[in-house]
């Protein structure tokens, strides 16, 4: 007489239990694979932001570089001394967060052409640049307190910093002489797209400009 084995199915307890584990694996498995997502979401988001930033200030760096330059010497009245004298008055206006120079960029003995009268300030929270006449254009917007701030040395050794009196405060035109290199900081915020994480993303970004007609050498 042979024996037949029997076989035992699982239960409806034992069902619902299955599936609630694994309904707790996806749960969990889908919460960590959301926050990798919103962790991504937000290194996109501050790359963009800190390449923004760093853009803007190549540009500013790039032509402040190239601030008093006067080829034909006709251009750019020289600096009477005592203090440096010997450049040329280049820098027009030079305050905390505005910075006005000019160069003869075409050697025509004049400032008038594209890029050779600027201007770079911050307007509220914007940061613009202005080219001659021409309109203002919006650079960075939504820059928080001392988002932008210029320093100015000048070109000794070691430099001595340049401080900006009066109100509003900017540097004197005997200072303006002076300055041989300006120290550039911008800060740019940006809303995090983490909605549960309150914290702004913030880019901050300094560079240091040797003016080279005034510090030659330098990069």
């Amino acid at each position: 007489m042979t024996t037949r084995a029997t076989t035992r199915g699982l239960s409806t307890a034992e069902l619902l239990v299955a599936s609630t584990v694994s309904l707790i694996g996806f749960a969990a498995l889908y919460s960590v694979l959301f926050a990798q997502q919103k962790a991504l979401a937000a290194q996109g988001a501050y790359a963009q932001v800190q390449t923004a930033t760093r853009s803007v200030l190549d540009l500013m760096g790039r032509e402040m570089r190239m601030a008093s330059y006067d080829p034909t010497l006709t251009a750019l009245a020289p600096t009477p001394g005592p203090a440096c004298p010997g450049f040329r008055r280049g820098i027009v206006d030079a305050a905390p967060t505005r910075l006005h120079f000019q160069q003869d960029l075409n050697g025509d003995g004049l400032v008038t052409g594209p890029n050779e009268d600027l201007t770079y300030e911050l307007v509220g929270t914007d940061l613009r640049r202005t080219d001659g006449t021409g309109a203002p254009v919006v650079l960075a917007s939504g820059l928080p307190t001392g988002g932008f701030v210029l320093r100015y040395f000048t070109g000794g050794n070691p430099p001595v910093e340049l401080l900006p009196s009066g109100a509003p405060a900017a540097l004197s035109a005997a200072q303006r002489d002076c300055v041989a290199r300006v120290r550039l900081t911008l800060q740019a915020t940006l809303a995090n797209p983490d909605t549960n994480n309150p914290n702004a993303l913030r880019s901050l970004v300094s560079s240091e400009v040797a003016i080279r007609s005034r510090a030659p050498g330098s990069l």
